[in-house]
């Protein structure tokens, strides 16, 4: 986004949210997918311990699987993945991952398919509550009955009890948020490091060359649950706060 180009802003209508998304995740994601990809080698524990959870021979779906780091866990899983970047599964077939390319709103796969599902740090890259209410019920759909699935966001709140995330770095401070940019529902550039100043931000990348800006909403506590609760297929199981992410469990009933 250069310096004269107008304030970008929280999209009202679903094609603001397309081209908000094409424009500051989907593309970017390709721009900085082997630089990205270098920078997420580590699976994340509790996400693992999901994973094995699964019996022998359970089918799972990486929904938003980025560079497939959660894709050979276990021997013992089917893992398949689907992303929207093509750079990245790039990388995901050059590991010899089976992957194919969709948006998480629409995945092309039958109903009743998997036996479970990840979807990690991917909602928070979709910009209005209806797309993200479209995008977990897909996820459902695809689920057999008693099928269970892992979503994590970026959480707003980086401070729990008094404890800060790791991704808090303890002498970086904020840039101020200034009541007209809240009037107007402008998209601010979030300053990496900090507590959020708002749930809707553009978080920037840095290369050699430029720096690109990825729009990010970061949930409130519970947020994911009360999208959740619109899903009538839908039992929580188990949510939790990881080190800045909120993360839910849930099973599709009948």
């Amino acid at each position: 986004m250069s310096s004269s180009a107008p304030p970008l802003t929280i999209p009202t209508s679903e094609s603001d949210a397309s081209q908000l998304e094409e424009e500051h995740v989907h593309k970017v994601y390709d721009k900085i997918a082997i630089n990205f990809s270098d920078t997420r080698y580590k699976p994340w524990p509790r996400v693992v311990d999901f994973l094995r959870s699964f019996p022998c021979g359970s089918l799972i779906l990486d929904v938003g699987c980025g560079n497939g780091k959660y894709m050979n866990i276990s021997n013992d899983l089917m893992m398949i993945g689907c992303d929207r970047s093509e750079g990245l599964l790039k990388i995901c077939r050059d590991r010899y991952f089976q992957v194919f390319l969709c948006d998480c709103m629409n995945i092309p796969v039958p109903t009743n398919m998997f036996d479970g599902a990840i979807c990690i740090a991917v909602l928070h890259h979709i910009s209005t509550e209806e797309r993200r209410l479209s995008a977990l019920k897909e996820i459902v759909r695809l689920l057999k009955p008693g099928g269970q699935a892992l979503i994590t966001v970026w959480a707003k709140e980086q401070e729990l009890d008094n404890k800060k995330s790791t991704y808090i770095t303890k002498n970086a401070k904020a840039c101020p948020l200034h009541g007209k940019t809240e009037t107007k529902n402008e998209l601010i550039i979030h300053t990496p490091r900090t507590e959020f100043q708002q749930s809707d931000c553009l978080v920037p990348w840095n290369k050699p060359t430029e720096k690109l800006l990825r729009y990010y909403h970061v949930f409130i506590k519970d947020e994911l649950e009360h999208i959740l609760s619109h899903i009538s297929q839908v039992k929580i199981v188990n949510s939790y706060n990881d080190d800045g992410n909120w993360c839910i469990v849930f099973m599709k009933i009948v």
